[in-house]
């Protein structure tokens, strides 16, 4: 089994053949600060509760 996942493959990956769509930009965006302030607030409920 080990050996089944040693075996070095072709990595996967997306080469975009135009400029992607702005409306799906503006999306991924939005989605990626959304995540970071929620990382960001329990990042920080974390540390209040370790200094409580």
């Amino acid at each position: 089994m080990l050996e089944a996942m040693l075996v070095e493959a072709p990595e996967l990956s997306f080469t975009p053949q135009c400029d992607p769509d702005p409306r799906l930009v503006r999306l991924v965006e939005f989605l990626a600060r959304q995540a970071a302030r929620e990382f960001y607030e329990q990042e920080v409920k974390k540390q209040g509760s370790r200094g409580s």
